[in-house]
């Protein structure tokens, strides 16, 4: 092993419809206090820009195709604020529940090559209680990527600089089940297969309990992307697959992409990646692919890292089978995260979910 370096947009009763109907209902709940302690706020935070979001205008409303399984983050209809889950991917979180649901999925290095996912659920999110998990601690730049979505971030406690950030960013809604205030939000399963600090959860009913409970409103207009329609048959790319790994290239994931449905297929280590309540391996429309700078904290105890999520580099888009060279920017850590092409356009991302990975080298991809 080695380091290398057909129906319009018009409301989101629409879209709330769309995404209640796309998988079945599974288990009941019970709602055990957690009890896995919270990490101790030693380390010095960084610092964070305050600047104003950036404003961006929205386009005409497009037709979704009626096989839609997630709800799109459309810029200029998110009407509430979305939900932004930590999921765990440690080996004994496999597998996770909840991410063939989201409207946006960002993959990053917590530490020791293991990454963890930034879930983003749309506010309508399905009221049931179909798990969504297994849900772990913040790290202080996904906090930067929720505070650009003026998110209510659910996590389990957190590094010392992602907590302190955390608590006190009035960006985003910080839900944490380690907080006596906000653990009633979050249950535990038991069972041979899980055990802590892999088995906490929460579902849509309860996070849209939280919500309007606590009658939270929307604060920005800039949240979500623009999208077009998938590309015909006859203009899509061939099937390919997409490999690439975050540090050690023993350790890949990838897509396969099928032009006949115009999804990409997940896999981890050549197997596929499947959703525990649907057991059906995770697919997507949209594959990015950013070049994000990471480096261990120096003097920290459990190995973690910091990334550099806050300025602009280079990214893969994948979608219809095609690939495009985009940059990626944030401005500030209030900024959204935003993706443009050669000519500066805005990317429009095919209509569905959004897959995006942050590695450390773009030459850690491979493409067949």
């Amino acid at each position: 092993m080695h380091r290398a370096s057909s129906k319009i947009i018009t409301s989101l009763s629409l879209a709330a419809v769309l995404l209640t109907s796309c998988v079945s209902s599974v288990m009941g709940i019970s709602t055990p206090v957690p009890t896995v302690a919270v990490e101790p706020a030693t380390a010095t935070p960084m610092a964070t820009a305050t600047a104003e979001p950036t404003v961006i205008p929205t386009l005409t409303p497009i037709t979704l195709p009626e096989d839609l399984t997630v709800v799109p983050l459309v810029r200029g209809q998110v009407t509430g604020r979305p939900f932004a889950m930590m999921i765990d991917n440690h080996p004994d979180a496999y597998p996770q529940s909840g991410l063939n649901r989201a409207s946006i999925v960002i993959e990053a290095l917590a530490e020791y090559g293991i990454t963890r996912y930034l879930a983003v659920y749309p506010p309508e999110l399905a009221m049931d209680n179909r798990q969504l998990g297994p849900i772990r601690s913040a790290r202080h730049y996904f906090v930067q990527w929720a505070m650009g979505m003026g998110a209510i971030y659910g996590h389990a406690g957190g590094s010392p600089a992602g907590l302190e950030l955390a608590e006190s960013t009035t960006e985003i809604i910080n839900v944490d089940a380690l907080r006596d205030n906000t653990a009633a939000y979050f249950y535990r399963v038991e069972t041979a297969e899980r055990f802590a600090p892999h088995n906490l959860y929460t579902n849509g009913a309860i996070m849209r309990q939280y919500a309007e409970t606590e009658k939270l409103t929307p604060t920005r207009t800039d949240v979500g992307y623009q999208y077009a329609l998938p590309l015909p048959v006859e203009q899509r790319g061939p099937n390919a697959s997409i490999d690439y790994f975050f540090l050690y290239d023993d350790q890949p994931v990838g897509w396969y992409y099928d032009a006949a449905t115009n999804l990409y297929a997940r896999t981890r280590y050549g197997k596929a990646t499947v959703d525990d309540v649907t057991q059906t391996q995770l697919t997507t429309q949209n594959v990015v692919i950013i070049q994000v700078k990471e480096a261990p904290i120096e003097g920290d105890p459990k190995a973690r890292i910091d990334q550099q999520v806050i300025g602009s580099g280079n990214g893969v888009f994948f979608h219809d089978g095609l690939r495009v060279d985009v940059t990626w920017d944030k401005k500030t850590a209030e900024a959204p995260l935003l993706f443009f092409t050669a000519d500066g356009s805005e990317v429009q991302f095919t209509a569905g979910q959004i897959w995006i990975s942050a590695v450390p080298d773009l030459a850690n991809i491979s493409e067949s």
